[in-house]
């Protein structure tokens, strides 16, 4: 057990290592049109895989590889029914289709980098509102809805640039309300997935152990912290580090492309998880016994 450890911990260091390597690139590329002279074409789906693998990693070493892992396959194997119902019916996100741009492909027409972006958005989402609380305690609706809510904030981010920059997929009707060319009721739907997605991933992950101990008060234990060790705190901070970073990227890429409420919501998403984590405190472990 402790050797398989060491090897989840030193593959999150390599993904996380590359990740610092690669982020820049890809942000000064996408932002300002910057093209090398080779193809890029499989960069956004290399970047989703790496995003997502490395929050795949953490909830390992935070909750144990087996809840991780059975977490990470429900996200992929509901996100990706989801999606494909969306591609072949239009329900629930509208109608549109997948470029050839995400690679590979999966029978329905949806590409597997699409599954690991759903796992970094759900277990990014998870792990900002998790951290505020006792190991005990599930969350509560009102966190489930703030992890829905900061999904939907990213999408409507990301939409614009998805959709008109880097070609990810193409809508193929707007409805009578759009944004820049999305139908409304795609962020509906967004919101939605996301909030039965963590839902889900919560129960699942509440079977498995948490590297944090907190105190009675639903404070966190500083020597459990220091325990951890330094890869451990990296984990626990990965997921709102990734998630912030996605939100970085595609709010300046929104910024420099004239989506300006691509902008704003990103900007919105920030402020959230700050107000998450400067004024959202754990209850008493108490109040939620028996």
């Amino acid at each position: 057990m402790k050797r398989n450890s060491t090897g989840l911990r030193a593959l999150f260091v390599v993904l996380i290592g590359l990740f610092v390597f690669c982020y820049p690139f890809a942000v000064i590329g996408v932002a300002f049109d910057v093209r090398p002279p080779f193809s890029l074409d499989w960069a956004g789906s290399f970047l989703l895989f790496l995003e997502g693998g490395i929050l795949l990693l953490a909830a390992m070493l935070c909750y144990g590889p087996l809840p991780a892992l059975c977490a990470g396959i429900a996200i992929i194997v509901l996100s990706y029914l989801v999606e494909t119902l969306g591609v072949n019916t239009g329900f629930p996100f509208g109608v549109y289709h997948y470029t050839p741009v995400l690679l590979p492909r999966l029978p329905g027409g949806v590409p597997l980098a699409v599954m690991f972006a759903w796992i970094l958005i759900v277990l990014g989402g998870y792990g900002i509102v998790k951290r505020r609380l006792p190991l005990k305690r599930s969350i509560r609706v009102g966190e489930a809805l703030s992890v829905a809510i900061l999904a939907t904030l990213l999408d409507l981010a990301i939409e614009p640039v998805a959709a008109h920059v880097v070609l990810y997929w193409r809508w193929e009707v707007r409805g009578s309300m759009d944004y820049y060319g999305v139908p409304l009721m795609n962020f509906v739907a967004w919101f939605v997935v996301a909030f039965v997605l963590v839902v889900v991933v919560n129960v699942i992950l509440q079977q498995g152990r948490n590297i944090l101990r907190f105190s009675q008060h639903g404070q966190v234990d500083r020597a459990s912290v220091q325990k951890a060790g330094r890869v451990e705190r990296l984990a626990m901070l990965a997921p709102c580090i990734l998630f912030s970073c996605s939100l970085f990227m595609f709010g300046l890429v929104d910024l420099t492309h004239g989506y300006f409420l691509g902008s704003a919501c990103a900007l919105g998403a920030g402020l959230l998880i700050l107000l998450l984590w400067r004024f959202v405190r754990a209850q008493p472990v108490s109040d939620y016994a028996g």
